[in-house]
């Protein structure tokens, strides 16, 4: 008996690495990918241990911590440059965890992982866009867009917030479900737009040539301000990533496109008028923007367990098709390794002498969506508070949240507790 084909639906960053640990098992994966060309899209990740964890299992952390600069303090700050909370546990995360903290630009972590299905053999079919799903007892096909049709033993979605497959799942079930939830934060920064959806929030980001001040101590640094959030951290030894989220009630479409020459110019003399009294580095780093990349952020409600694959059990959902979140607790990409690595150790191990049934399929599924819906559903929730408390509109709101912020930095208990829970995981 043949390996099952497993097709893998979406090429970020869950679908490459479900797809080489289920190599490594016996399986035959196949990556689907609706964009045609991966290109230079998004800003960046910040990884943490708990997710270098699992590109560790596919040979690809050493991608990020030989090339990233390693984050060694946590800052939060006001706007006038007054430190709320400086902590040096970062500096434990290798001793404590195996890997560091550090920032990637996700394009390039993209690539790498491409670059690494092609190495193995693993094909990957960029410009396929999933239509529809025909399940059955023996395994399931895949239907494109333009009418391609592909046949696999079952199928793994993670084709991101707007997933097609989550709403294919849904029908199965007979739930309907709205679209993905505005949060009305958007984000910006010096390489691109971002724009999230929960209480009216918008948020821009990008990337900048490091201020030499900050190559010294290298800072995941927040700054907070009435009616605003700006978040900071190194990418590189020479290029630091950072955002901006504040209200905006409009929902506004990605635009994923770089800027041209006149555009770039009029979004940075746009947020630099914004946040010119801002303390540094804010000013200097949107100064130094390359690209400015306009979207909003999402989540959406959480799923249940049981909603998490088919009933037929040829269809399971993992990563932000499952469980999109907004990013104010850098997790996204992070859970989304946790359950790649989870899946892979539920499903079987590949036996040629046995068909791989549906019950055995359904089993898979419904241990690893009971394992991991209470955490990322506490994660979403835990993410969406953390940007409506960061964003507050109002000198007096702003100097409650600075209190708030200040006092719970008095704390290092609950402090390394919190990223103890974190970053213990997977294994």
């Amino acid at each position: 008996m043949s390996s099952p084909k497993v097709l893998v639906i979406g090429c970020g960053i869950a679908g490459p690495v479900v797809a080489l640990l289920l190599q490594k098992k016996g399986y035959e994966p196949l990556v689907f990918e609706k964009v045609r060309e991966l290109g230079d899209a998004g800003a960046s990740l910040m990884m943490f241990p708990n997710g270098l964890k699992v590109l560790s299992k596919v040979g690809m952390a050493h991608f990020i911590t030989d090339s990233a600069t390693r984050v060694t303090k946590f800052c939060d700050r006001d706007s006038h440059g007054t430190d709320l909370g400086v902590s040096d546990l970062p500096n434990i995360f290798v001793e404590e965890y195996g890997f560091p903290g550090c920032g990637v630009k996700r394009a390039g972590l993209n690539m790498k992982l491409k670059e690494r299905l092609a190495a193995v053999g693993i094909p990957v079919f960029e410009g396929w866009k999933l239509k529809e799903v025909i399940e059955d007892e023996n395994g399931v096909i895949a239907v494109s867009e333009d009418g391609r049709e592909v046949r696999g033993s079952f199928l793994i979605g993670c084709d991101g917030l707007r997933a097609v497959s989550r709403s294919l799942v849904g029908r199965e079930h007979r739930v309907r479900e709205g679209m993905a939830e505005y949060t009305g934060l958007t984000q910006a920064s010096h390489k691109f737009y971002l724009m999230r959806a929960y209480a009216d929030h918008r948020q821009t980001a990008g990337m900048s040539t490091t201020p030499p001040y900050l190559k010294e101590h290298p800072t995941m640094l927040n700054i907070y301000g009435p009616g605003a959030h700006f978040i900071c951290y190194p990418v590189s030894p020479n290029t630091t990533s950072w955002a901006i989220t504040q209200e905006e009630l409009e929902e506004a479409p990605e635009t994923w496109k770089l800027s041209s020459g006149s555009e770039l110019l009029q979004q940075r003399t746009q947020l630099l008028d914004q946040f010119k009294a801002w303390c540094s580095p804010v000013p200097e780093l949107i100064q130094g923007a390359e690209r400015i990349v306009k979207y909003g952020l999402y989540d959406r409600p959480q799923l249940e367990p049981e909603y998490w694959y088919s009933p037929t059990g040829r269809v399971v959902l993992i990563g932000d098709a499952a469980h999109p979140t907004s990013p104010h607790l850098g997790q996204g990409a992070n859970q989304a390794l946790e359950d790649c690595y989870h899946l892979d150790r539920l499903l079987p191990e590949f036996d040629k002498d046995e068909a791989l049934s549906s019950e055995k399929l359904i089993e898979a599924f419904a241990a690893f969506a009971k394992l991991r819906q209470p955490r990322t559903a506490a994660l979403v929730k835990g993410a969406r508070a953390q940007g409506d408390s960061r964003v507050v509109k109002g000198i007096n709101a702003s100097m409650e949240r600075d209190d708030r912020l200040r006092k719970s930095w008095q704390d290092n208990e609950a402090i390394t507790a919190k990223y103890d829970v974190l970053f213990r995981e997977p294994f």
